[in-house]
C-alpha cells in the first residue's frame, strides 16, 4: 500500500486534531494556525521551479514516512550523553524537545512563557515572518505544539543555550520548533542555538524564530549546525533591529544531509548594524544553502557579511545573498562576501550576490569567489617540512577558521576549531 505524500499527511492529520476536543490556547482551533495551514496548502512545498530554491531540492527530505504527532519527549538527565555534539558547549538552559519547550536553569534577566501556557496575551507572532509567502513557515505556524517566548533585559553574563533536539530513534520524526525572542531596550545577550538529531533515522526538523532588538540592544547570536548525516534541517529566523540596535550572528553548518538557513534581517532603526558570518563544509552527497536578506529601512545603518564555504566529494553548497536598500536608507554601508573552495571535481558552490539599490548615498559591495586550494601556499609549507596532508589540512582549516575568529566566547571559540580540525583531518599537535 502507498504511503500518501507527505503535504496529504499533513493536512489529514491536522483536521484529525482540528475534531478532537481541544480547548487549549494554541490548540489546531487558534485561527493564526487554521489560517497558515490554509496558506500552506495553497503554496506547497517550494520545488527548484521557484527562483529561491533553483539549486536545493527538498525532495530527499520529503520521502522518509515521518511521524507527524510529537513522540515521548527523551529523558532529559540521560540527554547530554546521548547527544555527542554537546560537548564543550555550555550546558543547556532552555530545551526544545521536538517543539516542546523545556525551561531548566534560565537566568533571572530573562522571562519565559509558553503560548499554550501563557497568562497575559500572546507574544508577537508572525510580525516580521509572514505565513503568506513562505510555505515552511505557514507550515511551522501551523504545527509548532508551542512557542517558546523569551524576553531579555539588562545584561547577561555568559552564554544563554537553546538546545533544539529532534527525536528519530524509533522512525523517522518531522519537528516544528518555534522561539520568539525579544530584547528589550539596552539589553545585551549572548546566545547559543544548537541543533541536534537524536537516533539515527531520518529527521526533518522545520524551525521559525523571530526576535526583536529594541533600541541600543547587542545581540550575539550563534547558529551550532553539526548535525548527523540523516538530517534535514530548515532554519528561518527573521530579526529586526530598532535604532542603534547591534546584532552579530555566526552560522557553523559542518554536517547534515540538507541543512537549509534563511535569514532575514531587517534594520528598521538608524543607526542599527548586523554583522553576519558562517563557515560551512559539506561532503558526500550533503547540501547545505544559505539564503541571507538584509533589508536596510533606515539611514545611516550598516551591515558586513563573510561567508567562508569548502565542498567535497558529491557535496553542494549554495549562497544566495540580497541586499535591500530602501530610498529613506541614506547613507548605508553594506558590504557582503562569499569565498569557497571546491576540493573535487564533482563538488558544486552557487553563489548569487544580489544588491538592490533605491537611495543615492550609499555604499555597497559584494562579491563571490570559488577555486581550489592556493597552491603556492601549500608549495611553501611543503618546502618547509610539512606533508601534504597536513598542509592541506593547515590551509583548510585557517581558510573556514576566517569566519569564526571573532566568536565572542573563547569556549565556543575553542570548541569550533575542534570541530573545523576534524572535519579537515588536521592533526590537534598543529593547532597549537
Amino acid at each position: 500500500m502507498a504511503i500518501p505524500d507527505l503535504q496529504t499527511r499533513l493536512r489529514e492529520t491536522f483536521q484529525r486534531w482540528m475534531q478532537q476536543d481541544n480547548h487549549q490556547r494554541w490548540s489546531p482551533r487558534h485561527p493564526l494556525r487554521r489560517h497558515a495551514l490554509e496558506i500552506f496548502e495553497r503554496l506547497g512545498f517550494p520545488t527548484t521551479r521557484h527562483e529561491d530554491w533553483k539549486y536545493t531540492s527538498l525532495a530527499p527530505a520529503l520521502r522518509p514516512a515521518y511521524r507527524i504527532e510529537i513522540p515521548s519527549l527523551p529523558d532529559l538527565a540521560l540527554l547530554p550523553s546521548q547527544l555527542p555534539a554537546l560537548e564543550g558547549l555550555p550546558s543547556p538552559q532552555l530545551w526544545l524537545l521536538n517543539g516542546i519547550p523545556v525551561p531548566v536553569a534560565l537566568p533571572p534577566h530573562s522571562h519565559f512563557q509558553s503560548f499554550l501556557h501563557a497568562e497575559d496575551a500572546d507574544p508577537p507572532l508572525g510580525d516580521i515572518l509572514p505565513s503568506e509567502t513562505e510555505a515552511l513557515v505557514a507550515l511551522n505556524t501551523a504545527f509548532a505544539p508551542d512557542v517558546a517566548a523569551l524576553t531579555i533585559s539588562g545584561h547577561g553574563d555568559g552564554v544563554l543555550h537553546l538546545a533544539l533536539v529532534t527525536t528519530a530513534a524509533d522512525e523517522p520524526q518531522l519537528a516544528h520548533p518555534r522561539l520568539s525572542l525579544t530584547l528589550e531596550a539596552n539589553a545585551r545577550q549572548r546566545l547559543l542555538l544548537s541543533f541536534h538529531t537524536l537516533g539515527t533515522l531520518p529527521a526533518f526538523t522545520n524551525t521559525v524564530a523571530e526576535i526583536r532588538l529594541g533600541p541600543n540592544t547587542q545581540l550575539e547570536l550563534i547558529l551550532w549546525q553539526p548535525e548527523s548525516s540523516t538530517a534535514f534541517a530548515i532554519t528561518t529566523l527573521g530579526i529586526e533591529l530598532a535604532q542603534n540596535a547591534h546584532l552579530s550572528l555566526w552560522t557553523l553548518s559542518l554536517g547534515g544531509a540538507l541543512v537549509r538557513n534563511n535569514l532575514y534581517i531587517r534594520l528598521s532603526g538608524p543607526a542599527a548594524t548586523a554583522q553576519l558570518f558562517g563557515a560551512t563544509m559539506v561532503e558526500g552527497q550533503h547540501t547545505v544553502d544559505h539564503r541571507t536578506y538584509v533589508e536596510h529601512r533606515a539611514e545611516q545603518c550598516t551591515s558586513n557579511q563573510l561567508y567562508k564555504s569548502i565542498a567535497d566529494g558529491h557535496g553542494t553548497v549554495t549562497f544566495t545573498g540580497r541586499i535591500y536598500v530602501h530610498p529613506q536608507a541614506q547613507k548605508t554601508n553594506a558590504y557582503q562576501s562569499h569565498r569557497a573552495v571546491l576540493l573535487t571535481g564533482t563538488a558544486t558552490v552557487n553563489a548569487r550576490p544580489q544588491l538592490e539599490i533605491y537611495a543615492d548615498d550609499v555604499r555597497c559591495t559584494h562579491g563571490a569567489t570559488a577555486g581550489s586550494l592556493d597552491e603556492s601556499a601549500l608549495f611553501y609549507l611543503r618546502s618547509r617540512g610539512v606533508s601534504h596532508a597536513q598542509a592541506r589540512a593547515l590551509l583548510l582549516h585557517a581558510f573556514l577558521r576566517e569566519a569564526l575568529v571573532l566568536l565572542p566566547d573563547e569556549r565556543l571559540r575553542q570548541r569550533a576549531d575542534a570541530l573545523l580540525a576534524e572535519r579537515v583531518h588536521l592533526q590537534a599537535a598543529e593547532l597549537l
